[in-house]
């Protein structure tokens, strides 16, 4: 019993009924084509419906400026640490609409934040229809994705494994939560399965089909996401295995066609093919960036902030800072990508981050393995479990027959799967950048080809009884996924107690990214009397504007430029996950003793009306604030909310007396001082 790589496998899915019925489903192969371009359109139809009932994610207005300046202006200083691709795609619709672009002072300064915030609420913009055309663009990705997810499933495990891939891509709560949203993770993950598998497939076949389909995913791999350098070690386990393997290389370009066979031969050609693609990988940037150095078409004020930055994202002088420094001063690449590079990289080693309760400034090593567990479909992981158990049982036999060859064949065979996982998991581990679970995007792809194989089992004895688990956990993923529908964002499965707790394990962009301001008006219009006395205070995480969707709470931490305090009242108080957590806040983390002695001194300045210098005063008043904020939210993280809504915004109702015992009472948890 053996285990056929091919794209139209000789094995049927079980020796009778089963059999006959996977027989005829491969027998017609247009049929089972149909029914994958119609599942990709449902997963594209699935997230962009689904994201309508959401506000602009965090980082979503600063991927549309960026997108739309870089078409319009042909200039580059917006958001340069994200991916070119993704913002020219998303925001190629918005050349016909031609929406109003705003040249103030903070464009001049390259503040996307508040550039990004102008051009969706203070333009005289449609919002919505900006957003929702940039939507639309990434859902299109999505939708290929689960294409090339069947495709490359197809060709290793045959039609019923490449649907079974499929259906499970198009069900999944992460890809549907990432695949409409103006951002790279999903272009990332369609583009880091492309160029693993086109590169493998050129290695085995040198053709030009091939070579310009992975010369294309290799292109828009480096511009959609600046993690690509990982690729490149994918890259070196690919190259290496043909040429270790005693199997010849084929060319066929026109009429040529030659076997290469000696190891040296074959390793001129892979190193051939290799240097050709990196060549117009770095034509492509360049192309991207209109073969231009300067992020700006002339030198403005904007020219003093880039110093700025480039002086920040060097300072540690690492070796990869003086490699990207070396690059710059010599023009090897333009000067935005390569200071998105140089930021991403510092990023990586210095960010706040949350995980089960615990803070960190630096990550956890555990943070993605964690976040994997906690946000992988249950269903999808023990098919990865039976596709791992296939996998075992298939070379175990070739193993009691004398075939080890045939297992290294059939490694082979799946090392684009087992090289981006393994490459990709390791990078993960050693990064300190523990923001989301989308950052682990690029392997869920090889992941859902890899539960394909469970096909092997549907020739066995057992056969019968696995198409019906197999079937079972799809019905179970799928049925799990709409009953979630549209807050897929905030998907956490059984292990961490479902979405309700997942504020309690992981925050930001894994769970509350600032999507869920439409339910929170949805629910104050059913349950909040604006007339009434009954104060409403809100702590937001995200960039949409609360009051463009008629949202008017009292925004917490209280801003306060002086020394008065301004009393909080008995009210309805709506806090974001992330914030509730205090993961980026100055008063970050747990509250302290150290936080405590501080907030105590600054009430007592309060209270007491101490004279202090202008400047002291405006400090200790903005201090008192945030401390008292935090001090809020140390109180309430012991409290279960009255309302989750899409398990981002949690709902409290406080009277006085709680009110009380927050600000004023014994602290409700204090940590040591000392922090990670």
């Amino acid at each position: 019993m053996q285990l056929t790589l091919a794209r139209t496998p000789s094995f049927a899915v079980n020796r009778e009924d089963t059999g006959r019925v996977a027989d005829a489903i491969i027998a017609k192969g247009a049929f089972v084509r149909v029914i994958a371009i119609l599942l990709a359109a449902l997963h594209a139809v699935l997230a962009i419906t689904a994201v309508m009932e959401k506000s602009p994610t965090f980082d979503e207005p600063t991927h549309l400026i960026a997108g739309y300046s870089y078409w319009l202006k042909n200039d580059y200083r917006l958001d340069p640490e994200n991916g070119n691709w993704p913002a020219r795609w998303a925001t190629l619709p918005l050349l016909l609409s031609r929406p109003s672009f705003p040249e103030n002072a903070a464009w001049k300064q390259g503040d996307v934040g508040r550039v990004s915030e102008r051009f969706l609420y203070g333009s005289g913009n449609n919002s919505d229809r900006v957003v929702l055309l940039g939507r639309s663009m990434m859902a299109v990705v999505g939708a290929g994705l689960c294409l090339l997810i069947f495709f490359c499933s197809n060709r290793l495990f045959g039609a019923i494994g490449g649907l079974i891939s499929e259906l499970l891509a198009v069900f999944d709560p992460n890809l549907l939560a990432h695949s409409a949203l103006v951002t790279a993770d999903i272009a990332a993950a369609f583009f880091f399965t492309a160029a693993v598998w086109s590169y493998f497939q050129l290695l085995q076949r040198v053709n030009r089909r091939w070579f310009v389909i992975t010369a294309l995913s290799w292109a828009g791999l480096f511009l959609a996401k600046m993690s690509a350098p990982a690729f490149l070690l994918v890259a070196v386990i690919l190259a290496t295995l043909p040429v270790l393997s005693h199997e010849p290389m084929t060319i066929r370009v026109n009429r040529f066609d030659q076997q290469v066979a000696t190891r040296w031969r074959k390793l001129v050609l892979v190193i051939g093919l290799t240097g050709a693609l990196i060549a117009i990988v770095v034509t492509a940037i360049w192309a991207s960036y209109a073969f231009r150095f300067s992020p700006f078409p002339q030198n403005e004020p904007v020219r003093e902030v880039w110093n700025a930055r480039w002086q920040a994202c060097l300072s540690d002088h690492t070796t990869l800072e003086t490699v990207v420094a070396f690059a710059r001063d010599h023009h090897l690449l333009p000067e935005a990508y390569l200071y998105g590079f140089a930021f991403t990289n510092k990023s990586a080693m210095y960010r706040p981050a949350f995980l089960d309760g615990e803070w960190s400034n630096t990550g956890f090593t555990s943070f993605f393995p964690r976040a994997f567990l906690y946000k992988t479909p249950i269903p999808l992981l023990l098919l990865l479990i039976a596709a791992l158990v296939a996998g075992f049982l298939r070379w175990r036999n070739a193993w009691k027959n004398g075939s080890r060859s045939a297992i290294l064949r059939h490694l082979r065979r799946l090392s684009p799967i087992w090289a981006l996982v393994l490459v990709y998991a390791t990078f993960s581990l050693t990064s300190h950048l523990n923001i989301g679970h989308r950052h682990l995007l690029p392997i869920y792809p090889a992941i859902f080809i890899a539960c394909g194989a469970c096909t092997y089992f549907f020739r066995t004895q057992s056969g019968k009884a696995v198409a019906i688990f197999a079937g079972a956990m799809m019905c179970w993923q799928i049925i799990e996924s709409s009953l979630l529908r549209p807050d897929y964002l905030s998907y956490f499965n059984q292990v961490a107690g479902g979405p309700k707790a997942g504020y309690k394990h992981l925050v930001d962009s894994s769970l509350d990214w600032g999507q869920d301001l439409p339910i929170l008006k949805n629910w104050l219009d059913h349950h909040f009397d604006a007339s009434a006395s009954t104060r409403l205070y809100l702590a937001y995480f995200g960039t949409a504007l609360p009051r463009s969707y008629g949202i008017e709470a009292t925004p917490l931490p209280v801003d306060s430029s002086t020394q008065k305090l301004s009393p909080l009242e008995p009210g309805i108080y709506c806090i974001s996950a992330t914030t509730l957590q205090q993961v980026y806040s100055i008063q970050h983390g747990k509250w302290t003793g150290q936080y405590e002695s501080a907030y105590r001194l600054a009430l007592a300045r309060a209270v007491h009306h101490v004279d202090l210098p202008a400047k002291d005063a405006v400090i200790n008043g903005e201090s008192l604030q945030r401390l008292r904020f935090a001090r809020l939210c140390a109180y309430l993280r012991q409290r279960e909310p009255i309302a989750n809504l899409g398990n981002s915004i949690l709902v409290f109702q406080l009277t006085q007396r709680e009110l009380d015992q927050a600000l004023y009472g014994p602290p409700p948890e204090l940590a040591p001082s000392t922090r990670r």
